[in-house]
């Protein structure tokens, strides 16, 4: 698994994918996400897999050009009306999205834009799960290119190819004066959030500082409009605050608690 230096360097330069190079995932690179799988699934008690060359998954988005040439997903599949299962979902998912990151694929998650149906038959969905969402997979366009690219370029285009909320956005329970008072790690784990993607794309997720016990809150902002994929949201958010902020672990649940240690 990633170490966390490697990880905060995924967050700093993972951008939504929209267009995929024909290349297939080679075996090996494969077998990598496979091994990094294992112990994300025992973790988590959920059924994340890897599908690969099944573009009819998408062919209603790849034939609109919104997306082009995607083929690959991680089926996110988990217990059929748990809700903290949705949210360790996003959680888990989102850090195997960051190692596939650091081994130069790209990725996107999605809600709408695929075949659910189609996909499900391409994956396990034992009697008591469901498939949740998917995360498309593979090379990037050009992506002999974009491996050639310095970190550096890299931070760039993630700090420039959407348009994000800002930090007083993403901290709105908190006034400026307990902004202010905020420790550092708090700001780099709100910050590291503000990066991360969310099912639909509204960032729905806001975070708190309790100075009397030191601890941060994560919360699902109902003024978002996200309520279906909150919770998803929620656990993407709560790992890239948790990267950010360097040490720490989270409680489950909308308003959980942040423990830095």
């Amino acid at each position: 698994m990633a170490e966390h230096t490697q990880l905060i360097d995924a967050i700093n330069i993972r951008t939504a994918v929209r267009a995929y190079d024909s290349e297939p995932i080679d075996d090996d690179t494969a077998r990598q996400l496979e091994m990094a799988l294992q112990p994300i699934n025992l973790i988590s008690d959920l059924n994340i897999q890897l599908v690969r060359d099944q573009p009819k998954v998408f062919a209603e988005a790849n034939a609109s050009g919104h997306l082009t040439n995607a083929a690959n997903y991680l089926a996110i599949v988990g217990p059929k009306d748990d809700a903290e299962a949705r949210e360790r979902a996003g959680f888990y998912a989102e850090r195997v999205v960051l190692t596939a990151t650091l081994r130069g694929l790209g990725t996107l998650w999605v809600a709408g834009s695929w075949d659910r149906t189609e996909a499900a038959r391409h994956c396990r969905v034992a009697g008591s799960q469901e498939l949740y969402l998917a995360v498309v997979i593979g090379h990037p366009k050009d992506h002999l290119a974009y491996r050639a690219k310095s970190y550096e370029e890299l931070c760039e285009i993630q700090r420039t190819h959407r348009p994000t909320k800002t930090y007083e956005q993403f901290t709105a329970p908190m006034d400026d004066t307990a902004r202010a008072a905020a420790p550092d790690w708090f700001r780099a784990g709100a910050e590291a959030a503000m990066k991360a993607p969310s099912a639909m794309n509204r960032q729905p997720i806001t975070f708190s500082y309790n100075p009397a016990d030191d601890t941060a809150a994560a919360h699902i902002d109902p003024a978002a409009g996200d309520e279906h994929w909150a919770l998803n949201d929620l656990g993407i958010a709560k790992l890239h605050f948790q990267v950010g902020a360097g040490q720490g672990q989270w409680a489950w649940g909308d308003g959980g608690l942040f423990i830095h240690k």
